[in-house]
């Protein structure tokens, strides 16, 4: 009964204390460490606080371990100060009698930041990326009527002004920008620099996939070369590649330290299914898609004996009456495996190109490139590109217009038959392997690029795994330690106890931090930056163990 009433005591102020201390840590680190950060970015007041509530739990498992050193070194260090220590055994209670209520809130906090590290915190984590990307359209708007500018990624948008314009598609938002000049960023440096008069865009939110898609559609504008200044010449219609939405994808999803453990394990067991492992597979997959498409585009012009090549193209509204025909003296699949259409002996590649059964212009050149332009070979319809290159004239036949050169010429809007088109899914394992072994030097990269990935996938999950459990692991060993320092340092300056006790946490956390970087950094190094993450913890066993021994020597 005695026990039972110390030990309760004890445990009720060490718990009072900790979830005092952890309250009061966990308010000062989500709305001091993001409040100014955060509304720098143009974020409103709603979204602040939405995002600031959903930090809460991240912070309180940063702030456990701490907390539970200060409660063990107050509660204990009182216990001493005050003799309640020496009363206790004076009648007769073992000092680990006493320590139990420290031990039982040690193994009770390590618990509780196991499972937040490993379930709660990446879910609000993500939760709170989500709130931003939800309301990409109101950030935008405000950064850049705030600030001049919206950076997303690869993209840097500057506006005089910009609107955000009422809808009601769901998880759409419309953003319009006047006096607009956007950046293309390549390894950090211009690739492309757009003017317009105004930009609109079309902010459609995937919430299943974590990200958004952004697609723009400019008026009045012109493209410039970031390398000379110089007007690039024709139509921009789209400030992104071709015209296609820019995808931002969800940051959190493609990193494993803000993953759950059962996401962990998943991608461990199956590394195709992470989403940065998922697009160079994607890539690799496109790529032999594409190689078995012009290897049957190869194999239909050999079956004729070089007869001329009749391919439909799209013409105006999307219909397919136009047609071009290839005549051309031989054919190749390039180092690449990409179909070319090649003059010989004097002879060059003549290519036609029909208006309904109307001859409208004719082309002669050495060389026609087949470029596909779809990334989905699973169905009919895909459409592609021919580049007609080296000494290139033009005849129009409707205008009679005579031989006119020129350098490069592209014919866009090319219909494959879906017989050559589609292509069947592959196993993704296969193809990694198979081309690897191939003699492409594109496809040998991606491969290359997979397995890569993925050997980094698995050292970042292994170092992420045992960081979560060395760190949760540092609750129960910071408890004992702060314990230990109480007893041991009675009648002190109790924060001049905490401090010392706070000297080994933070040896820990920088042991687990250079741990990480060691382990994710080079596979050779993986065990030393385990062992480095585990050693902080050893060395606070160590320090505890010590500690108690002089106190039972006392």
């Amino acid at each position: 009964m005695v026990y039972k009433t110390l030990h309760w005591y004890i445990f009720r102020e060490l718990l009072r204390i900790f979830l005092l201390t952890s309250s009061a840590l966990t308010t000062l680190l989500a709305f001091g460490g993001t409040f100014k950060p955060v509304t720098k970015q143009g974020i409103e007041i709603t979204q602040l606080m939405t995002i600031i509530s959903n930090l809460m739990p991240a912070m309180l498992a940063y702030a456990i371990p701490i907390a539970a050193l200060f409660a063990a070194v107050l509660v204990y260090w009182r216990l001493a100060t005050d003799n309640e220590m020496t009363a206790c055994r004076a009648s007769g209670i073992s000092f680990t009698a006493i320590v139990m209520p420290a031990l039982a809130l040690g193994l009770l906090v390590a618990s509780v930041d196991l499972v937040f590290v490993n379930y709660v915190v990446p879910v609000f984590l993500q939760r709170t990326e989500r709130a931003i990307i939800s309301d990409f359209g109101s950030l935008a708007t405000n950064q850049i009527n705030q600030q001049g500018q919206f950076k997303l990624d690869r993209l840097v948008i500057y506006g005089d002004s910009a609107e955000l314009l009422p809808t009601n598609v769901p998880n759409t938002s419309e953003v319009v920008v006047h006096g607009m000049a956007g950046l293309k960023l390549k390894d950090g440096k211009p690739d492309a620099i757009v003017v317009a008069q105004q930009a609109n865009a079309t902010i459609t939110d995937d919430p299943e996939t974590g990200g958004a898609a952004i697609k723009f559609t400019l008026t009045g504008a012109a493209a410039f070369n970031p390398a000379t200044m110089a007007k690039i010449s024709g139509s921009v219609p789209a400030l992104t590649e071709g015209g296609k939405p820019f995808v931002v994808a969800s940051q959190l999803k493609s990193k494993p330290k803000f993953l759950n453990v059962s996401q962990l394990f998943n991608y461990d067991r199956n590394p195709m299914l992470f989403q940065p492992v998922r697009d160079i597979v994607d890539q690799l997959e496109t790529l032999h898609e594409y190689q078995v498409v012009a290897d049957r585009l190869y194999g239909a012009w050999k079956i004729t004996g070089g007869a001329p090549m009749t391919l439909e193209m799209t013409g105006p509204g999307g219909s397919t009456a136009e047609f071009v025909k290839i005549t051309a003296p031989r054919a190749e699949l390039n180092s690449e495996k990409q179909l070319v259409f090649m003059g010989a002996s004097g002879k060059q590649v003549h290519v036609e190109r029909y208006q309904g059964r109307t001859l409208a212009i004719s082309y002669n050149c050495d060389a026609v490139d087949v470029e596909l332009s779809e990334d989905d070979f699973s169905g009919a319809g895909i459409t592609g590109t021919l580049l007609l290159r080296d000494h290139v004239t033009r005849t129009d036949h409707l205008r009679r217009i005579g031989p006119d050169p020129s350098d490069v010429v592209t014919l866009s809007g090319l219909v494959l038959p879906a017989g050559i088109a589609t292509v069947a899914p592959s196993d993704p394992q296969e193809l990694v392997k198979s081309a690897a072994k191939g003699d492409v030097k594109s496809m040998q990269k991606l491969s290359a690029d997979v397995r890569s990935a993925a050997s980094r996938l698995f050292q970042e999950i292994d170092s992420e795994l045992h960081s979560r459990g060395s760190f949760s692991l540092s609750c129960l060993t910071l408890v004992m330690l702060g314990a230990a320092l109480g007893l041991l340092m009675r009648g002190k300056n109790p924060l001049a106890v905490f401090v010392i006790g706070f000297v080994p946490a933070i040896l820990l956390v920088l042991l687990i931090t250079a741990g990480r970087q060691m382990a994710e950094g080079s596979a050779r190094n993986e065990h030393v930056g385990i062992a480095l993450i585990w050693a902080g913890n050893v060395l606070l066993l160590g320090i505890v163990a010590v500690v108690y021994s002089k106190l039972l020597r006392q």
